[in-house]
């Protein structure tokens, strides 16, 4: 793991810029201290470097020069009223010595006491560094690292369960767990490696590839969560599609719970596809609601079925809406063609007025597939699609939230190389190849493990994580 090496003192905005209640600046380093003694006033009299740790102080952010002067909040020029934050290293978010101002949040107070720190040599943090310096001082590991951003972007109460998990170190408590297995098996092949004249029997052998096996079997554990981590961190691309008219816009409407799309009797109202992101029951989805329109008119419909198009081919989720109250007809059949192979719902909307459409065509063409009645405009059928939905996307399966769910794309792929490089392994040992190999092999398998930690990591990757993060976090 890197050390810190980090002497320097920075300092951010930690909250949203804009007009609120509180806006808090952070600042972390060995003269946090020093520089809150000099802008920071107490009402109590107190230095902020003389006070106890985890303590909070009230009094005035006041110009240095002024104060240096004056020394009262009568006469110095004051800056903001705040409350200060004392958090005394090592036990502090970064290990470090820091400090937080809790202030009036609008746009020329923090940025006014925000220069104050940088003129008294304070310098500017870069984009996740306080969480960066977390994790070089050894507060947390890489896992737990990237899990702060996972908090901060969850989008759905379940990945924010599944977050909270990884940020409180369940994953690697497991990863070092399967570590002790490989790690084991590696002093054991080195020993055999180094005193070739000890005989070597077929126990031996066999002992070796039980703990290969163990540690396979926990590994493609973790990798069978995988699938609804990403889920639940990415999200599902549903795309409602259907001939003008049929009532799209509507269901978006509903499925969304807010009048997002323009509802009209008009065919071809909706000329564009329309992007949003909803939850329903814990997981995320992007629902786009494509425009329906088969024959363009003009430039701007021709880019609209080129959209179209393109959305239905990347969907992992088709809504096939059909007009209950009408006959199906060419445009229908056509749209049947171009969707038919795709994982789809096909739904019968309209089913409030009489029923005209020939429901044993439709599963006839589209065998296989799950067909509900709904009305969107009286949201009758709703919270049986919603429970389809659900069930289309986990299979069937029941997902626990309160368990370890791998959900980052680089975490799955050291998983993965790390369980072909044990089965490579497990071949070498059942075809009797050298220890040497199995040796390198072994400890190709840990490094996979500490990849994911932060054991075993570049700086060119640890600068491409923390760049995801916000300036202040």
């Amino acid at each position: 793991m890197y050390q810190s090496g980090c002497e320097d003192t920075i300092v951010a905005i930690s909250t949203p810029l804009g007009q609120g209640g509180i806006g808090i600046i952070r600042m972390s380093g060995n003269k946090a201290l020093a520089v809150a003694d000099k802008l920071f006033l107490a009402r109590s009299g107190k230095k902020p470097s003389l006070a106890p740790t985890y303590t909070v102080h009230y009094g005035w952010i006041v110009s240095h020069h002024k104060k240096e002067k004056q020394g009262s909040a009568k006469t110095a020029e004051i800056i903001d009223e705040a409350l200060l934050t004392v958090m005394r290293a090592p036990k502090s978010y970064t290990t470090e010595d820091v400090v937080e101002i809790s202030c009036h949040s609008g746009l020329t107070s923090l940025q006014n006491i925000l220069n104050l720190c940088l003129d008294l040599g304070a310098r500017l943090a870069e984009p996740g560094e306080f969480t960066k310096r977390a994790f070089l001082n050894g507060r947390i590991d890489l896992a737990q690292a990237e899990a702060v951003l996972d908090v901060i972007q969850s989008r759905t109460d379940a990945y924010l369960k599944v977050s909270l998990h990884q940020l409180k170190g369940d994953l690697t408590v497991e990863l070092e767990a399967i570590r002790e297995i490989l790690m084991n098996t590696y002093v054991e092949v080195e020993a055999i490696v180094n005193f070739p004249e000890d005989e070597i029997n077929a126990a031996s052998t066999e002992q070796l590839s039980k703990r290969i096996q163990a540690a396979s079997r926990r590994i493609e554990e973790l990798l069978k969560s995988s699938e609804q981590g990403r889920i639940l961190r990415e999200g599902i691309k549903i795309v409602i599609c259907g001939k003008p008219n049929v009532g799209k816009s509507s269901l978006l409407n509903v499925l969304l719970k807010q009048p997002r799309a323009i509802v009209s009797q008009i065919p071809g109202t909706t000329r564009d596809t329309i992007e949003e992101n909803a939850q329903i029951k814990g997981v995320p989805f992007q629902v786009i609601d494509t425009a329906g329109i088969l024959e363009p008119r003009d430039f701007i419909e021709e880019e609209a079925v080129k959209r179209s198009r393109q959305h239905i081919e990347s969907a992992d989720l088709i809504l096939f809406v059909l007009d209950g109250n009408a006959r199906l007809g060419e445009e229908d059949e056509r749209l049947i063609k171009n969707i038919k192979e795709k994982n789809l719902l096909i739904l019968i909307n309209k089913c409030d007025l009489p029923l005209k459409l020939d429901e044993k065509k439709i599963r006839m063409f589209l065998k296989g597939s799950t067909v509900l009645k709904i009305s969107a405009l009286k949201k009758t059928g709703i919270r049986a699609l919603e429970k389809a939905i659900v069930e289309n996307v986990w299979h069937g399966k029941t997902v626990h939230v309160h368990g370890i769910l791998v959900s980052n794309m680089r975490h799955i792929n050291a998983l993965n190389a790390c369980a072909a490089t044990l089965e490579r392994i497990k071949k070498s040992l059942k075809d009797g190849l050298s220890f040497e190999f199995i040796s390198e092999e072994v400890k190709l398998a840990v490094n996979y493990l500490d990849n994911i930690t932060g054991r075993n990591v570049d700086e060119d990757l640890l600068d491409s994580i923390f760049s995801q993060f916000c300036i202040g976090k």
